[in-house]
């Protein structure tokens, strides 16, 4: 049995012992928009008893729902169909392969960072303030977790592990930017769960 990530750069930083597919600085709303088409899941050697753990949202908190809040378009509303299309993108993907997978998982989006002490990507700045961007984390995990019971997906939470005590990533746990670092805390998920 194989677990395979699918994702953004968090598919491939924090985990060991799995088969990480980094599909490229991809985001959630496109994954969604396109149907997953981003990428082709049968190439991925997926098999029978295997677990796959989709990893998208991070940028799209950091970098995207802020610019598109409007007096009648809030950040709740602009989560909440980039999350519908993701759960409808990911059922398609799943469903496309002729295997029976052991678990389908979707990963929390790690806790924000603050801007202050981080290095910013130039084309992948930090909009929204601090605070702001906590509250689009913490809704969309709030929303990936409501649709893994509602698809019976496993929610891979590990968010309150890696937060510190101001809500934002722990440093000591990171690479000094965006990314877990230590995946202490997401082997302990994997083995308690049973992934």
């Amino acid at each position: 049995m194989t677990i395979h990530t699918i994702g953004d750069s968090h598919a491939a930083n924090g985990w060991s012992g799995i088969v990480p597919h980094h599909i490229g600085a991809r985001l959630c709303y496109s994954f969604g928009r396109d149907k997953g088409n981003l990428f082709d899941i049968h190439s991925l050697n997926i098999k029978d008893g295997d677990s796959v753990i989709f990893c998208f949202g991070e940028i799209d908190c950091r970098c995207h729902i802020h610019k598109h809040i409007t007096d009648t378009n809030t950040y709740e509303n602009i989560i909440n169909n980039v999350v519908d299309n993701y759960f409808e993108a990911i059922q398609i993907k799943i469903s496309s392969l002729e295997v029976t997978l052991k678990n389908v998982c979707v990963y929390n989006v790690v806790p924000p960072i603050e801007k202050y002490n981080t290095y910013e990507q130039q084309g992948a700045p930090f909009l929204g303030t601090d605070e702001e961007r906590k509250n689009y984390v913490l809704y969309f995990n709030k929303k990936l977790k409501e649709k893994c019971n509602e698809y019976h997906y496993v929610f891979f939470d590990i968010y309150d592990k890696y937060v510190d005590d101001h809500g934002f990533l722990r440093k000591d746990l990171s690479d000094n930017n965006v990314h877990i670092r230590n995946g202490v805390y997401i082997t302990n998920f994997i083995h308690e769960h049973n992934i």
